[in-house]
């Protein structure tokens, strides 16, 4: 063990020192959060992390001296799995100071908020990284969710997006882009399609009413793993200014709720604006309310100039028609979505054998956009 970490104490956070932590998220992520906010970086932290519906969050720091350096969070909420709801930690900002950079300091973190996770009461904790040491180390500790979760994208001009994200070998990515959308307009004018008449009526809002409450008692029965859309919860994530610029639409009829969705666009990167299907959820077997949902996303974002959109998706999920007419290609990465139960539950087993569209995963239940 080396001298710095010798020095560092790793402890749960303590009243005052909110600002500290949002500094170092700063510092080590060159900005944070990496997307535009309607209010200070501060008040999104307290939003996400003290003013939750279940007010419930679980922060380990590490320490040295009067310095904090590292940071590890979790949020709290309820996920309905198998035929039970059970309190669920999710994995949150993550941070360390480059001169302390080192697996130690983070799994004491790691530990230690598991640790006290287990004696909140939650019974799983699930989370998604992109750090490829953790990607490697992770297996060892965690699973891999059961179900691959795959991310979605429509692209207007390919060569637009190469110049603004430019990657390796874009000549080959270019070209890949180019067969892969070929190959979707094939299958798109072999397939035969339904059009279905539509007799409701898709209006934006800015507050979910009591009828969620009704929507959410209809769906619960039909997904096997969800996270509660509850209206508590959905007010909190999706129409608090504090937690970012949501558009969010329900489709109804006869005053009832049929399915919504919540849209986003991030302008972090100001001359390329990022589009997001950030929820997507409608009555079982409603594909025509999915499928006009979508095509509303579209045309909003197509309106507001946006070059490329990104959903998710588990994989073989009956909306993936629905996207693929619409022109959405499935980047084949799987999402590296990892889980641990804090226990042995005998649902999170059942998991595996469940059928895809009884599977719901959306951006909005990561800690992403």
């Amino acid at each position: 063990m080396s001298q710095l970490e010798k020095e560092v104490e790793v402890r749960n956070l303590q009243p005052g020192e909110e600002e500290k932590i949002v500094e170092l998220l700063k510092l080590v992520f060159d900005g944070w959060p990496k997307f535009d906010l309607l209010c200070s970086p501060l008040e999104h932290w307290r939003w996400k992390y003290q003013a939750n519906p279940l007010k419930m969050s679980q922060i380990t720091l590490g320490v040295s001296g009067s310095t904090i350096i590292g940071c590890n969070h979790s949020l709290f909420s309820r996920i309905k799995i198998g035929n039970r709801t059970f309190l669920s930690s999710q994995g949150g900002d993550a941070a360390v100071r480059p001169e302390f950079m080192g697996r130690t300091i983070f799994r004491k973190m790691m530990d230690l908020k598991m640790k006290k996770g287990k004696e909140s009461g939650a019974q799983m904790h699930y989370f998604l990284t992109w750090n490829p040491i953790l990607r490697k180390s992770l297996p060892k500790f965690f699973h891999k969710f059961p179900h691959v979760v795959m991310n979605l994208f429509r692209i207007h001009d390919v060569d637009l997006h190469l110049r603004k994200r430019p990657i390796r070998y874009g000549f080959i990515n270019k070209c890949g882009f180019y067969l892969l959308k070929l190959a979707s307009r094939c299958r798109n004018t072999l397939r035969v399609y339904h059009s279905f008449p539509r007799e409701f009526h898709i209006g934006e809002i800015t507050h979910f009413d009591e009828r969620i409450e009704s929507f959410w008692e209809e769906i619960k029965d039909h997904y096997n793993f969800i996270v509660e859309r509850s209206g508590d919860y959905l007010n909190w994530r999706y129409c608090d200014p504090r937690g970012g610029d949501y558009l969010v639409k329900i489709a109804q009829m006869d005053g009832k709720i049929l399915g919504y969705m919540v849209l986003r666009i991030n302008s972090h990167q100001i001359d390329y604006p990022i589009g997001y299907i950030v929820d997507l959820l409608t009555l079982p077997n409603r594909f025509d309310v999915a499928s006009a949902l979508v095509e509303e996303a579209v045309s909003y974002f197509d309106d507001h100039q946006i070059n490329i959109i990104h959903s998710l998706i588990v994989k073989s999920h009956p909306y993936g028609a629905i996207f693929d007419k619409k022109g959405f290609i499935i980047k084949r990465e799987r999402i590296p979505l990892f889980y641990r139960g804090y226990s042995e539950v005998e649902e999170f087993k059942q998991l595996e054998s469940s059928p895809p569209s009884r599977i719901h995963f959306a951006y909005g239940d990561l800690d992403v956009i």
